[in-house]
């Protein structure tokens, strides 16, 4: 119930009036409930999770109320595809909820069907491949397979539509309408200070979704199953526009610090102190996701199988270390948030340095961006002072730890 609640509120508050409190209605829980019980049964009928069906939705279609009234938010209840956080608050009329879709009628046609004159599935084997092959490229009867560190970012969990950057931008938007109104929605007449933590702390976990989503983009490659009779291919790089797109949003909605998250007047009634470790925590989520090793695999495998235009891993760290240590060449004092994440991507660069298992030259590359980085804080230990020069003499400080670990 309160995960529902939480989904709920923090998807739909900011054009959803029915979620603008942290306590629903009877009727309106109801309706949540049958969402979820909804995707349970399809489990009890056999059909697994399909993260792929989302993605089957143009990004603007959600915005569409007569779209979304007729289709849902994905063309699968199996999906992991929540409430529509792309609708904004000029789209009257739109459609909020998951429903049972095109996908999951089809997936019980094709697994209970009857079929006359056949004695065994063998028999019937060339008739559900006919069926897949007539189906096989339309997006709406797509599977995604489920996993756990994602390489293919349409078929991710908690994500919507056809476009992460195009979804995640307006699932911000509505964000910061969610935040700005939290003590008046977040609240309960009399109660404490918790319901409006948790839905705080939920403005976090939602974000750190769209980093998530956007994050995968970089190094992801598309996975479409084919039987070796269909054409195409079964694995595909993201095209190299989309991955400098998904790092264009990364340093612009995460890494420059977002001081929209940060309000005073809720956080001196839930903590006494801990803004700058969520905002840390976010940021450090998204720089571990880039650099899993299954990702560096993947970014090096496009560049050394020849595939045309591939995006390189170096261009992402020169990118990261440009992005993150901008003030230094141009002489501005970063805020402490981004003090925290220059020293946070020097460590991370050193973990790489150290990590003997890697064959992708991500080890050397991290090593030149130390380099480059601790040439930069240099410079700028050498001007300013107090928490300027200081900054920057432990910025070169660090870099020389994982360059000459014994010195």
């Amino acid at each position: 119930m309160n995960l529902l609640r939480n989904w709920y509120f923090i998807q739909t508050a900011a054009v959803n009036p029915l979620a603008q409190s942290p306590q629903f209605s009877d009727e309106v829980m109801g309706q949540l409930i049958r969402f979820v019980a909804s995707h349970e049964v399809g489990h009890t009928l056999g059909l697994p999770h399909n993260m792929g069906s989302s993605s089957a939705y143009p990004v603007d279609s959600l915005r569409s109320p007569t779209f979304t009234c007729a289709m849902g938010t994905a063309p699968s209840i199996m999906d992991y595809a929540r409430y529509n956080y792309i609708a904004q608050p000029e789209d009257k009329g739109v459609c909020l909820s998951p429903r049972i879709g095109p996908y999951d009628l089809w997936a019980i046609e094709y697994g209970y069907r009857l079929i006359p004159g056949n004695v065994s599935p063998e028999s019937e084997k060339s008739i559900l491949r006919q069926w897949i092959k007539a189906r096989a490229d339309d997006p709406v009867y797509r599977f995604g397979r489920q996993t756990g560190d994602p390489h293919d970012p349409s078929a991710q969990t908690e994500d919507l539509g056809d476009d992460a950057v195009k979804a995640s931008t307006y699932g911000i938007a509505n964000l910061k309408r969610i935040k700005a109104n939290l003590m008046d929605w977040g609240n309960r007449p009399g109660e404490d200070y918790s319901d409006l933590e948790e839905l705080y702390e939920q403005v976090f976990v939602q974000m750190g979704r769209y980093t998530r989503h956007v994050s995968t983009q970089i190094g992801g490659v598309y996975d479409h199953p084919k039987n070796n009779d269909q054409d195409g291919a079964v694995f595909t790089p993201v095209p190299r526009h989309i991955q400098e797109g998904a790092v264009s949003f990364l340093h612009r909605e995460v890494f420059q610090t977002p001081s929209w998250m940060i309000d005073t007047m809720i956080l001196r009634r839930i903590e006494a102190t801990g803004i700058q470790n969520r905002i840390l925590k976010l940021q450090r989520n998204a720089l571990t996701t880039l650099f899993r090793q299954p990702r560096l695999d993947r970014l090096y495998a496009t560049q050394i199988t020849g595939t045309e235009n591939a995006y390189e891993l170096a261009a992402l760290f020169r990118s990261l270390t440009t992005g993150i240590f901008s003030e230094l060449p141009d002489r501005r004092q970063p805020d402490i948030f981004r003090r925290n994440l220059q020293r946070e991507l020097i460590d991370q660069f050193g973990e790489l340095v150290q990590r003997m298992d890697d064959h992708t030259d991500a080890s050397a590359l991290a090593r030149q961006q130390l380099e480059v980085i601790m040439t930069l804080a240099k410079k700028a230990s050498r001007r300013g002072g107090g928490v300027e020069r200081a900054h920057a003499a432990d910025l070169v400080a660090r870099c020389k730890r994982y360059l000459k670990p014994n010195s």
